[in-house]
């Protein structure tokens, strides 16, 4: 019985950490020519992360840019 509250309790324990690190937002923006351009937020669980997902929907919606650069 102890074990099964042991187990429980660090499943929960890490079900809350895995939602809590992937919450984070960033502002995404594109960059043309070394200029700011267009700007989206996405919500992701590290910086690369949230890049990788703003440059692949950039350009799956035709935008052209030189960079993606998120804060």
């Amino acid at each position: 019985m102890k074990k099964i509250l042991v187990a429980s309790i660090l499943a929960v324990s890490f079900l809350s950490a895995t939602t809590t690190m992937a919450s984070l937002k960033y502002e995404c923006w594109t960059y043309v020519n070394g200029d700011p351009d267009k700007m989206i937020t996405r919500t992701a669980g590290s910086k690369s992360e949230a890049q990788s997902m703003a440059r692949g929907w950039f350009r799956d919606n035709g935008y052209k840019f030189d960079s993606v650069k998120c804060k």
